[in-house]
């Protein structure tokens, strides 16, 4: 049983240092610290304080795209993939939410998992294909709220 507890608390302190070590978190912790020294006031406290307890899910989308929140995060069932690929390209991310009828989530679309083993593995057009066939269906999803804390377990 000890053995077991010190497995978990070291694949804990793995995600801890992974997490650290990921560059838009990098870039979240800094831009606190810088704000916190400045005297400015930030949604919550420093990081420096608490560590990444203060880190929400909000708060990494952010910054990873700051410029231009929103549609960059999505698509639609009737989207090709040809499309949806161009998207992640174009923003430099691994996969999009599938928005369904009325803009509910309908899954999510990834680069591994559905394009390259749904379309290129086996032969199929990804400018006649629709996300909504090759998607991972929302009931495969765990899904969590935009404040949760990205070391919530």
């Amino acid at each position: 049983m000890q053995g077991l507890v010190q497995g978990v608390r070291s694949c804990q302190e793995t995600l801890r240092v992974a997490i650290l070590r990921h560059p838009h978190v990098r870039d979240i912790i800094e831009r606190r610290k810088i704000l916190s020294h400045s005297g400015c006031v930030t949604s919550s406290p420093p990081v420096g304080e608490k560590g990444l307890e203060n880190l929400t899910v909000a708060d990494v989308l952010v910054t990873k795209g700051e410029e231009k929140l929103g549609s960059w995060l999505w698509c639609r069932t009737t989207d090709t993939v040809y499309d949806a690929v161009k998207n992640m390209a174009q923003n430099n991310i691994g996969s999009l939410v599938v928005l369904g009828e009325r803009e509910l989530i309908a899954g999510i679309i990834t680069e591994r998992a559905d394009y390259l083993r749904k379309i290129i593995a086996q032969g199929r057009s990804s400018k006649y294909t629709r996300v909504g066939e090759i998607m991972t269906d929302e009931n495969k999803l765990i899904t969590v709220a935009s404040d949760t804390n990205i070391l919530q377990q």
